[in-house]
């Protein structure tokens, strides 16, 4: 999606193989491997970012790349959102609500047990009607996550041996969960949206990072060991987007 990069100069006493790096920006930006010798940036449709470059690359070199590269990486997410889910009546909202949409007067909303009910003027433009509606599911899902993500965490946090000082739940979009050096787990309320063996993943993903803060070989291999297949559930996952 963005031009390529030959190799250049940069030196660095740092040569590392690896797998992911942590943006502040963008999240985790995942690197592939290629015998080209040169750089290159592909923008999924989820809104994951993906550098691949040749083996044993500088860490340095990546994200002077990522760094030159931020206008084209924002406005190619920018592009990607413009076409985001488009919510309609009947959708399935997380994991127990279902959403109606009737016309009215005013906007409104009533969330019930089990029903996300929208009533939308039938003059408003269908850009506006999706961002109320958005704003109503952000509420649903935040909902159905305080009462789901916290207790879940600490289940699976003590039936693995895991500790952790605090629990937060955001909305980012891009990522879908991290964990801070201070042992501060975030979750995003958008884990509501997929089926809790992904979401379980993603907890368990950042349980493993309160022993090992990078994805290097020790990382993974803790991962596997809690949950076998962890590598195969990271790839299904990055077929999904948190992006609302």
């Amino acid at each position: 999606m963005l031009d390529r990069l030959k190799a250049g100069s940069i030196r660095s006493d740092r040569v590392i193989d690896i797998t992911e790096l942590s943006d502040q920006e963008f999240g985790r930006i995942r690197v592939t491997h290629n015998r080209s010798g040169v750089l290159r940036l592909n923008i999924r449709t989820t809104g994951e970012v993906v550098l691949s470059a040749p083996f044993n690359t500088k860490e340095n070199r990546l994200r002077d790349f990522i760094d030159r590269s931020r206008s084209g990486i924002r406005r190619a997410l920018a592009e990607i959102k413009s076409h985001s889910h488009s919510y309609s009546d009947g959708d399935k909202i997380g994991r127990s609500h279902r959403l109606r949409l009737v016309t009215g007067v005013r906007v409104g909303a009533t969330i019930g047990r089990n029903l996300v009910t929208v009533t939308l003027p039938a003059d408003m433009s269908d850009s506006l009607k999706q961002k109320q509606v958005k704003q109503v599911v952000a509420k649903v899902l935040k909902q159905e996550a305080q009462r789901y993500l916290p207790k879940r965490l600490h289940y699976l946090a003590d039936k693995h041996g895991y500790t952790y000082q605090r629990v937060r739940l955001t909305y980012a979009k891009t990522r879908w969960g991290s964990c801070s050096s201070k042992g501060t787990i975030s979750l995003n309320i958008a884990l509501m949206t997929i089926s809790e063996q992904l979401s379980d993943y993603v907890l368990l993903h950042e349980l493993t990072h309160t022993h090992h803060m990078n994805h290097g070989v020790d990382f993974w291999q803790e991962l596997e060991t809690v949950l076998p297949g962890a590598k195969r559930l990271d790839r299904q996952l990055r077929r999904y987007s948190p992006y609302l």
